[in-house]
């Protein structure tokens, strides 16, 4: 029998949304196994993240093609597999990839994710805490498909060598971002998604998008999120992006 799934927002080749995508007992499973994960802080050489972007933690990368991994992630190997393989709408976004990359992040008060583009790859986010509230912010803000002119590659000057992890993919800058962002300012218009749980969003290749902060109303809920990206090439090439 064919899985029906809860669309809740589909733009074309930009942006799908994907409301009670996993079952209440399959959420418990995710959520209790990713606090048994080995987690670290992102730090300032993680050039994602911008200095000023406050603190967020990720846990360990894992890819579904080393499934199974015999614990409570294989729930969700299991589920995103099954939506890509399935799902009508996702097919312009996932059709043809090779692998599924995933890793669980968390956001507490005062940190956010800078406008970026995901190196031109298709991602997803599934918001995997168990509640959340719309003054609690961290929204997700997405600028339509080719609104914007945005180079997200530092341009390396003469003689600059790159000694960072970023050797495939380029660096991003770490300071002096308003020449790069007066364009998305300018334009200033745009998709929000909140972070309502059980919630998955998948993002086109090249679409503009970040997370602003998560506000001081949230206290000590942490905005939790199970992210990445789908394979179209060899996944030895981004095992440590």
């Amino acid at each position: 029998m064919k899985h029906m799934y809860k669309i809740a927002m589909h733009i074309p080749t930009e942006l799908l949304v994907v409301d009670d995508f996993l079952s209440q007992d399959d959420w418990d499973k995710v959520h209790n196994q990713v606090q048994c994960d080995e987690w670290t802080q992102s730090q300032a050489d993680d050039k994602y993240w911008h200095i000023t972007d406050g603190a967020n933690y990720k846990a360990s990368k894992r890819f579904i093609k080393d499934a199974p991994f015999n614990d409570n992630y294989d729930p969700w190997v299991e589920a995103i597999k099954k939506f890509a393989d399935n799902c009508e709408q996702a097919q312009e976004f996932v059709s043809g990839y090779t692998d599924i990359a995933m890793r669980c992040h968390g956001y507490p008060v005062g940190s956010k994710n800078p406008w970026h583009t995901d190196m031109g790859g298709v991602t997803y986010s599934y918001y995997l805490h168990k509640q959340w509230q719309i003054n609690w912010d961290s929204t997700l803000l997405v600028l339509p498909r080719g609104s914007v002119e945005y180079k997200q590659i530092m341009r390396k000057l003469p003689g600059t060598k790159q000694h960072d992890t970023y050797k495939t993919v380029g660096t991003l800058e770490m300071f002096e971002q308003a020449e790069k962002q007066k364009h998305l300012i300018e334009y200033g218009l745009g998709t929000f998604v909140s972070p309502k749980p059980n919630r998955l969003v998948l993002i086109g290749k090249n679409v503009v998008h970040g997370i602003n902060r998560v506000d001081s109303d949230a206290g000590e809920n942490i905005r939790l999120t199970l992210t990445g990206f789908f394979n179209f090439f060899n996944t030895q090439v981004v095992k440590n992006v």
